[in-house]
Formats: C-alpha cells, sequence, structure tokens
C-alpha cells in the first residue's frame, strides 16, 4: 500500500467521520461547534499537504479546487443560502481533499477531479431527489385524505408550490410531539394562518409558534418541514462522490456523449 492511497484512505475516513459527526450535531442541536473542524482539519490538512509534497504535479489543481470550493462556500453563505456551518463544511472538505485519488483520474468514476464540487454537485442532486419524494408524498395524501392543501392558510402561489417540495402535512398533535418537524405555517396579521418557508427558526420564536398552534382551533393537519441542514446532503454528496465521483457532472457529460453519437 504507497503512501499516496494510505493518505487518501486516511483522509477519506476522517471527513466522512467529521461529516457524519456535524450532520448529526446539526439535527440533534442545530449547531456545529468550531471545534470540530478545528480538531480534524489540521490532521487531515497536513495530511493533504504531504500528499501533494510526494505529488507536486497535482498542487496546481489541488490550488484551484480549494480556491473554487471557498468561493462556493462564501456565495452561499452570504447570500444566505446556508448557514455558517454549511460552509465550513465545504472547505474542510476541500482541504480534507481537494482532488480525487490520482490513480482514480482517468477512472470513467471521476470525469473531473474536483471532490468538493462533485460533493456539492451531489448535495444539490440529493436534495431534489428529497424534493421530488417530498412531492410524491404530499400527492398520495391528497388522494388517500381527500383534504385541500391550503385551506384556510394565506400564502403567494409561489410560496404554495415551494412548500409542496419542501414540507408535508401532519397532524397538530403528532408535530407538538415531535423534535425534529420544524413549523411551516406561522400566525397572519389578520389573526388566521399563513404559510412560511424558514424552516428553522430560533428557538425561541419556534416555542412561540408552537405555543400559538397548541392553542389555535384550527385544522387537524398542519404543513411542517423535517428541516435538514445542509450539511447532511453534503455528506451523502461527499460519500457519493468518493465512490461514484460527480453524479451530476456523469450524466450531463453522458447524454452529451450520446446526443453527438460518440
Amino acid at each position: 500500500m504507497t503512501f499516496s492511497f494510505l493518505s487518501w484512505l486516511l483522509r477519506a475516513c476522517i471527513c466522512s467521520t467529521a461529516l457524519v459527526i456535524a450532520s448529526a450535531l446539526d439535527i440533534k442541536c442545530r449547531e456545529i461547534p468550531d471545534e470540530l473542524w478545528l480538531a480534524a482539519g489540521p490532521i487531515t490538512g497536513a495530511l493533504t499537504l504531504f500528499w501533494l509534497l510526494e505529488r507536486p504535479n497535482l498542487a496546481p489543481m489541488a490550488v484551484l479546487s480549494i480556491s473554487l470550493a471557498a468561493l462556493i462556500a462564501a456565495l452561499i453563505y452570504y447570500s444566505g443560502l446556508t448557514g455558517g456551518a454549511d460552509a465550513k463544511a465545504l472547505v474542510f472538505i476541500a482541504i480534507s481533499m481537494p482532488l480525487t485519488q490520482e490513480e482514480f483520474l482517468s477512472t470513467i468514476l471521476a470525469e473531473h477531479p474536483f471532490l468538493p464540487m462533485a460533493s456539492f454537485s451531489n448535495a444539490l442532486v440529493l436534495s431534489v431527489l428529497l424534493s421530488m419524494g417530498i412531492l410524491a408524498r404530499n400527492l398520495a395524501w391528497r388522494l388517500r385524505t381527500g383534504e385541500p392543501f391550503f385551506e384556510g392558510l394565506e400564502g403567494s402561489a409561489l410560496t404554495k408550490a415551494l412548500v409542496l417540495i419542501s414540507g408535508y402535512k401532519v397532524r397538530k398533535e403528532d408535530f407538538l410531539r415531535s423534535s425534529f418537524l420544524f413549523p411551516l405555517e406561522a400566525p397572519s396579521g389578520s389573526g388566521g394562518r399563513r404559510l412560511t418557508l424558514v424552516v428553522r427558526l430560533d428557538e425561541e420564536r419556534e416555542r412561540e409558534v408552537r405555543g400559538w398552534l397548541a392553542e389555535f382551533q384550527g385544522p387537524e393537519y398542519v404543513w411542517v418541514s423535517p428541516g435538514l441542514p445542509f450539511v447532511v446532503f453534503l455528506t451523502g454528496g461527499f460519500i457519493l462522490a468518493l465512490v461514484h465521483g460527480d453524479v451530476l457532472f456523469h450524466a450531463i457529460h453522458r447524454t452529451i456523449k450520446f446526443l453527438l453519437g460518440h
């Protein structure tokens, strides 16, 4: 076993473990302590540095990969699309494993060597698949119960469309007993109910909304979201990238080759 492959294996194991822990903490506590990245990052970063010293020809691509990941992390954070922990997780992946293992670069699984980009792309694919699953669940619920989706709820057509792919209806008592579901309903100014796309509220605001729903004499079902943080999808995307590369890039590449007759 060469040092290069051993380094790749160690970095993959440490990075996967840290991401799984981060996902569990974010789901349970809604917070990922910086100590997690500070504990794992220097170890994987040092292993990456030693790997590049042995493979100096890969250094320019590694620097490019880390730079691209840092740019995307900054964009998704400052645009408000994700939180700081998700951006840090992407940078952590870039520092830990900027490139696919050299022996895999020529295989069909890689097609491009930038592992952080593949992880991010795969995370987007997984989030879209979850949205499709949620939509299918909502359609099945509508056919099974015959209940309307949005009776008595205020919200624009766009908001309703987004709620259909990001949340689902559960019995009010089931929601109030759960600590892993987040409300997609809030009180409106007219004393009724309105849809909201703010999935993850701060604890005080969530307690207020839960208290309001508990007292509100309304329908049997309420809209909720599992509220999975993006780091969960990023973790899945990273593991998928290790075994199958960039799924979206692979599909696009194969489609273009098919259309061109290659």
